[in-house]
């Protein structure tokens, strides 16, 4: 049959396996077309998990939801308890761990997990810790505070944050000129993964004098809580959304087809995507400055969810890229319906991209015996 949607052909089934598109279904508008990753979700909706870990079966996204809202749980807990050290460590900690976590269940760096972990992981926490470290000597303030005077306004807002979005993408940009890592996904996952251990490590280096007044310092725990989620969850949020869209942006530009280097727009473009991710991030420093705790957590949140969707935006055209090209396969099972499909990009019973499910799981599916 052919596609009602791509216009190829495809097999007799539910969902397109070149495109994804739900068949008999109302053709939608781009707002309103179905995530690569997910077809319950639209591509340019907010949903944080599918977001930030389009490579999950569904089965996985609750275990994912679920360790994230306990983790959540836990800081506010040890905050309300008036352990605010701890809950530092804890809050600037979450995010990076669920990512590293994420990243070993998905496999996503193929056969040289230790050396790409170096490159994005270790390469985000030692340049975080570094700028951490030097911010505690230049700027003599509580990082968890309201900020710097004026006069530092113009250097601690606008000048480190610029600063630092050139530190996140060293380690994701050492890996552009390797052609195994060629997809738009790629680029999103190493500049995200980059950025969210770069806020981490800034964070615990930047607070190391606070940690030497004990383990209940004072202070209103209401305040603590926005300052901790401001800086454990929002920020890094933030910075994984920017950051990875604007990775996600120059591998489009040097890695993917021709033909796909204009899909995201303006976006695509990696000078107009640098200064969008750096506008991001400067708006949130200066936020941190000049604005009260829980003020700050609206507006940094309210960036993060910008950037998670930009985000969203790249992570959906590299899991639709170079689909049209793919020859179809034989018959395999899903890894996340279990039903029987034939090999291409998007399983024809539950529309999920078969890209998106773990690199193990497509090599068991693609050796799995199918019975006639």
């Amino acid at each position: 049959m052919i596609c009602e949607d791509c216009g190829l052909e495809t097999a007799e089934a539910p969902f397109c396996i070149r495109c994804g598109h739900h068949q008999h279904e109302a053709l939608a508008s781009p707002t309103k077309r179905r995530y690569s990753a997910d077809p319950d979700q639209t591509a340019f909706s907010l949903h944080v998990i599918s977001t930030l870990f389009p490579q999950l079966p569904r089965d996985d996204l609750a275990a994912f939801r679920m360790v994230l809202l306990l983790g959540l749980g836990a800081v506010i807990t040890l905050a309300v308890l008036g352990l605010y050290p701890v809950a530092l460590v804890a809050a600037a900690a979450l995010v990076p761990l669920v990512m590293v976590t994420y990243l070993y269940d998905v496999d996503l760096y193929e056969d040289e997990p230790l050396r790409v972990y170096a490159l994005t992981l270790a390469s985000g926490a030692a340049a975080g810790a570094a700028m951490g470290m030097l911010l505690r000597a230049a700027v003599e303030s509580d990082p968890l505070g309201p900020g710097p005077d004026a006069g530092f306004v113009l250097m601690r807002g606008v000048a480190v944050p610029i600063i630092s979005v050139a530190l996140m993408l060293v380690g994701p940009l050492v890996l552009l000129p390797y052609r195994r890592f060629n997809d738009v996904l790629d680029g999103a996952s190493f500049g995200a993964t980059s950025a969210v251990a770069f806020v981490g490590a800034q964070v615990i280096a930047q607070s190391i004098d606070f940690f030497g007044a004990g383990l209940r310092p004072g202070g209103d725990a209401l305040l603590w809580i926005a300052r901790l989620l401001t800086h454990g969850v929002a920020l890094p949020l933030l910075a994984a959304g920017a950051v990875g869209a604007l990775c996600g942006a120059v591998w489009l530009r040097y890695r993917a087809p021709v033909r796909d280097r204009t899909r995201l727009g303006p976006l695509g473009a990696p000078l107009v995507a640098v200064l969008a991710g750096t506008a991001l991030f400067v708006a949130a420093t200066l936020a941190l400055l000049l604005l009260r705790e829980i003020l700050t957590l609206v507006v940094v949140s309210l960036l993060a969810l910008v950037a998670l969707v930009w985000l969203r935006m790249v992570i959906h055209l590299g899991l639709l890229q170079e689909s049209m090209e793919i020859p179809v396969g034989d018959a395999i099972v899903c890894t996340n319906c279990h039903r029987t499909t034939l090999a291409h990009t998007f399983c024809g019973n539950c529309g999920v991209a078969l890209r998106a499910l773990p690199k193990d799981a497509r090599r068991s599916s693609a050796a799995a015996p199918v019975e006639p």
